[in-house]
């Protein structure tokens, strides 16, 4: 057994005998009663953990500025652009980012290109979450 914890609703997440089940938190529930034995044993079942609100977009001034805060230029931005997509090899591809990045009103935290540039400058996701909300302060 597997208890993964409570829901928002107060039932209980657990895989049990292979299966994915959510588990009244019912006395009378045979597998509330297994989960019981369970916590009989010293276990304990995690508490519910509401998902994190999603980061609002910020505007192209924030994530430069942003960026700039850490050291990054706009310059760095472009250059790391033309390693995603290769002017060389991909034209139609790296035009199509860089007019992503130049042309872009508001900046959506899980746009590809956000993703692609905090891999090509090797920043960590907690990092980028925590640098988009600062910017978003701005």
């Amino acid at each position: 057994m597997d208890v993964h914890g409570y829901t928002d609703t107060g039932s209980i997440r657990a895989v049990i005998e292979g299966l994915e089940v959510v588990v009244p938190d019912d006395p009378a529930n045979r597998h509330r009663q297994m989960i019981a034995e369970w916590e009989a044993e010293g276990n304990t079942i995690p508490a519910y953990v509401p998902a994190p609100a999603p980061l609002l977009p910020i505007s192209r001034r924030q994530m430069l500025l942003g960026l700039l805060s850490i050291g990054i230029t706009e310059e760095m931005v472009e250059a790391k652009i033309g390693l995603i997509a290769d002017p060389a090899t991909d034209p139609a591809e790296h035009a199509a980012l860089l007019i992503e990045w130049r042309a872009a009103g508001l900046i959506e935290r899980d746009h590809p290109l956000v993703a692609d540039l905090a891999v090509q400058f090797d920043l960590p996701v907690g990092q980028v979450d925590a640098l988009w909300l600062w910017a978003a302060g701005l």
